[in-house]
C-alpha cells in the first residue's frame, strides 16, 4: 500500500505519510557542526492540505523554517514576514499586529489575511489586526499570498497565513534553553527566558512537548508631560503543551494547549524624537486555544478532523487627544470544527473534500467616560462551509488542471445596549437605529489553476480565485462620534469580494544551488471596507467603491559556496482605488491606506567549520519598506523604513551562543502615516538593540 510521488521521486507509504503530515519536521533542515549543506535543502509544505515539494505546488507561497527563524533571531513575525514578498505588516507593539498581502489590507472588520495556528484558525471578528505570536520552537511559517478562499475561507481574501508547531516526537528524550539579554539605546532592557521539553510516554506510540518563555521588553519612548522615561514596557508570557499518540501506524491523535499572555504599558507611537506628551495606553491581551486533531489513513484516503476551541480577551485604555481615556473590553468565544478527506493515491486523479463549521460569540463593552458614551455589544456569528478540489494531471504528469470551490454560510446577529443619550443623538439622523442587526451572508468561491511542469524542478501556472470579507455592523459610539463631527455613516456595512488573476513560475538551476520564485497579477476588488476617522483614535467602516491592486514579486535563493545561504526578495504593488466615492474622501486613483509601493528583503547566513567540533556562524538581514499613505483619513505619509539586523555566534553540538545588533542602523521614522500631522504621533520600531544569547541542547 504506497503511493508515488514523481516529482519528489520518493516511495511512501500511506501510513507514514499520514504520520508525516501530523509531524512535519519540514522546511529547510539544520546544518551539522562541520557540515554545510552544499545545496539548498529541499522544502516540503502543507498548503493545500497534502505534503508537496514547494517548488510543485502551483501557488505563491514563503516557507519560513524554524531553522532559519533561530539563524535570524525572529521572536515574533513582524521580525521577518515582510521579507515574503508583498507582504507588508505594521507592529504598534500593543500586543497585536497589522498584515497585509499584495495590496489587500484593512484596519477595521474581520481580517483581511487568513490566520491559522496548526490546522486551527484564529478566526475572530470586527478584528482586522492578527495577534501577537512569538516564534519559539515553531516548525515553520508558510505565507500564501493571494485570495485562498477555496481551501481556507472567510478572511483569507488577501492570504493566509500559517504557524506551525513542532509536534512531539516519538522517539526520544529532547530539551533545549534559552536565555537572551539586550540593551536598548537610550532605553531600558530587554530580558527573555525560553525552554522547551520533549518526553516519551511510550517509545513511538505517545509523547508530550512542552514549551514556555517569559519575555520583558524594556521602555524607550520618554513622556514629555509626565517626565516619565522609557515608558513603553510589555511582559509575555507564553505556553504549549502538545500530546500526541499514534496507536497504530495508520492512527495519529494529537491534543493540544496554547496559552499567550501580554501585559503592555505604552505602546510604539512617538514623535521624531521618540517621545510622546500623551498618557501611556494599556493593553492586556491573553487567549487560551485548545485543540485536538485527528488523522487516519484508510488506504488510498486520508481522514483529518481538526477542533478547536478559543478563549480571547482584549481590553484596552487609550487616550483621545491625550486627555480622554476611552474604554475597551472585547472577549471572543470561539469553536471551529472541520473535517475532511483528502485522496492519497498514485493516479492521475487527486482531490480532496470536507466541511467546516464555526460558532464566535463576542462581548464588547467600551466607554468614553467625558462625553457619557458606553457601548455594551452582544455578537454571535455562525458560520459554516463546504469545499472542495480536483486536480487531473494530463500529458505523462506534464500539467496539472485543478478545479475548486468553496460554498460559505454565515450568519452575525449583533445586539447593542445603547446609552439613552447616545442612541437619542444617533436616531436625531437615523430614526430606524434601535441597535440591532441581523444578516446573513453567503458567497461561492471558486479556483481555477493550469500548472506546467517543462522539467522534474519548474512548475510554470496560471491561477484565478476568488476572495470574500463577510460585513460588519457599526458600534453605536462609532456612529455617535460620526454625528457629533457631522459626517455621515451607514449602521452596518455589505461584505466585499475580490477576483485574482496570476502567473507564476518557480524552479531550481546550479545543480539545485540555486532557487528562483516569481508571479505578476492583477486583483479586482469590490466594495471596499474602509476607515473613516470619527476621532483621532476612533475610526468607522463604510463601503469605499472598488479598487485594484496589481503587482510583481521575486525571490531569489542562493548557495554559491559551501555553508553560504543567501536570499532576495523584492515586490511592487500599485494598490489604487478606482471609484470616486460620494461623501468619503476617496477619489480615482487614490492609493490604498497604509500600503507600501515596494518592499525588499535580503539575507545570507554562513557557516564554517572550526575546531572541537565547533562551528562559526555569522547572519546579516537586511528589509526596506516604502512609506505608507492614508490620504482617505488626512494622514500625513509615513517614511521609507530600512532595518538591518547582525548576529555572530559559536555553535557546537549541545550549545551555541550569539551576539545580536537588532536594528543596527537605528532607524527611526515613521513606519505608519502621521495621525496627527507631520508633528503627531506615529509607530516606531524599537532603537538599536545589542544583546547576547546563550542557548544549550539536550
Amino acid at each position: 500500500m504506497h503511493a508515488f510521488d514523481q516529482r519528489a521521486g520518493k516511495l511512501i507509504s500511506r501510513c507514514a505519510l499520514a504520520a508525516f503530515v501530523a509531524a512535519p519536521g519540514l522546511a529547510l533542515a539544520q546544518a551539522t557542526q562541520g557540515k554545510a549543506p552544499t545545496s539548498i535543502e529541499e522544502i516540503t509544505v502543507t498548503a493545500q492540505k497534502r505534503t508537496e515539494r514547494l517548488i510543485d505546488v502551483p501557488l505563491s507561497i514563503t516557507a519560513f523554517s524554524g531553522q532559519s527563524m533561530v539563524d535570524s533571531g525572529a521572536v515574533q513575525l513582524s521580525d521577518f514576514i515582510q521579507t515574503a514578498p508583498g507582504v507588508g505588516i505594521v507592529d504598534d507593539q500593543s500586543g497585536t499586529q497589522n498584515i497585509q498581502i499584495r495590496g489587500i489590507n484593512s484596519t477595521f472588520g474581520n481580517a483581511p489575511v487568513g490566520y491559522y495556528l496548526d490546522e486551527l484558525p484564529f478566526t475572530l471578528i470586527g478584528n482586522t489586526q492578527v495577534p501577537d505570536v512569538r516564534t519559539y520552537d515553531l516548525d515553520r511559517v508558510e505565507v500564501l499570498r493571494g485570495p485562498q478562499g477555496t481551501l481556507y475561507g472567510d478572511g483569507s481574501i488577501g492570504g493566509t497565513i500559517r504557524l506551525l508547531t513542532k509536534d512531539p516526537d516519538l522517539g526520544g528524550f529532547a530539551g533545549n534553553l534559552d536565555l537572551t539579554g539586550g540593551n536598548i539605546k537610550d532605553g531600558g532592557s530587554n530580558y527573555a527566558v525560553k525552554g522547551m521539553l520533549n518526553v516519551p510516554i511510550a517509545k513511538d506510540v505517545a509523547a508530550l512537548r512542552i514549551v514556555g518563555s517569559r519575555e520583558e521588553t524594556g521602555g524607550w519612548i520618554d513622556n514629555v508631560t509626565t517626565g516619565e522615561d522609557d515608558q513603553n514596557e510589555r511582559d509575555i508570557d507564553n505556553y504549549r503543551a502538545k500530546l500526541r499518540i499514534a496507536p497504530t501506524d495508520c492512527l495519529d491523535v494529537v491534543f493540544g494547549w496554547w496559552h499567550n499572555k501580554e501585559d503592555v504599558t505604552g505602546d510604539g507611537l512617538a514623535r521624531d524624537d521618540r517621545t510622546t506628551a500623551d498618557p501611556a495606553a494599556t493593553y492586556d491581551v491573553e487567549y487560551d486555544l485548545y485543540s485536538a486533531t485527528v488523522r487516519y489513513d484508510f488506504g488510498g484516503v486520508n481522514l483529518v478532523s481538526a477542533s478547536s476551541w478559543l478563549d480571547y480577551q482584549d481590553d484596552s485604555v487609550t487616550w483621545i487627544a491625550g486627555v480622554f481615556d476611552f474604554l475597551n473590553e472585547t472577549g471572543q468565544d470561539v469553536f471551529s470544527q472541520e473535517i475532511r478527506l483528502v485522496s492519497d493515491t498514485d493516479s492521475a486523479l487527486r482531490w480532496s473534500t470536507g466541511l467546516y463549521f464555526r460558532k464566535t460569540e463576542r462581548d464588547t463593552y467600551a466607554a468614553l467616560p467625558a462625553f457619557f458614551f458606553t457601548q455594551d455589544i452582544d455578537m454571535e456569528s455562525k458560520a459554516w462551509a463546504a469545499f472542495g478540489e480536483l486536480t487531473w494531471t494530463v500529458l505523462d504528469g506534464a500539467v496539472d488542471l485543478t478545479l475548486g470551490g468553496r460554498y460559505f454560510e454565515d450568519k452575525l446577529d449583533y445586539a447593542e445596549v445603547v446609552d439613552p443619550f447616545l442612541l437619542g443623538l444617533i436616531q436625531g439622523v437615523d430614526p430606524t437605529f434601535d441597535g440591532a442587526y441581523k444578516v446573513k451572508f453567503d458567497t461561492f468561491n471558486p479556483r481555477f489553476n493550469v500548472a506546467w511542469h517543462p522539467a522534474e524542478d519548474w512548475t510554470v501556472y496560471a491561477n484565478v480565485a476568488k476572495g470574500f470579507r463577510s460585513g460588519q455592523a457599526q458600534p453605536a459610539i462609532t456612529l455617535g462620534l460620526a454625528v457629533l463631527g457631522g459626517l455621515s455613516i451607514p449602521s452596518a456595512i455589505d461584505p466585499e469580494n475580490l477576483w485574482s488573476y496570476e502567473l507564476g513560475l518557480k524552479g531550481t538551476f546550479m545543480d539545485g544551488r540555486a532557487l528562483v520564485e516569481a508571479a505578476i497579477y492583477h486583483n479586482d476588488w469590490k466594495k471596499l471596507q474602509v476607515p473613516v476617522a470619527v476621532s483621532p483614535q476612533v475610526r468607522a467602516l463604510v463601503n469605499g467603491g472598488s479598487a485594484q491592486t496589481r503587482g510583481a514579486e521575486v525571490g531569489l535563493t542562493l548557495m554559491p559556496i559551501e555553508g553560504l545561504t543567501v536570499n532576495l526578495t523584492a515586490a511592487y504593488t500599485d494598490a489604487e482605488f478606482t471609484d470616486d466615492v460620494t461623501g468619503i474622501n476617496i477619489l480615482d486613483g487614490d492609493r490604498i491606506p497604509e500600503v507600501p509601493k515596494t518592499t525588499f528583503g535580503s539575507s545570507a547566513t554562513y557557516r564554517w567549520p572550526l575546531r572541537d567540533g565547533m562551528d562559526g556562524f555569522v547572519y546579516a538581514g537586511v528589509q526596506n519598506s516604502a512609506k505608507r499613505t492614508d490620504d482617505l483619513n488626512f494622514a500625513a505619509p509615513g517614511q521609507a523604513i530600512t532595518t538591518v539586523d547582525l548576529r555572530v555566534g559559536l555553535e557546537a553540538v549541545h550549545w551555541a551562543a550569539y551576539l545580536f545588533a537588532d536594528n543596527l542602523s537605528d532607524e527611526d521614522d515613521a513606519v505608519s502615516p502621521y495621525a496627527l500631522g507631520p508633528q503627531g504621533p506615529a509607530t516606531r520600531l524599537m532603537p538599536r538593540t545589542i544583546g547576547l544569547q546563550l542557548r544549550t541542547m539536550f
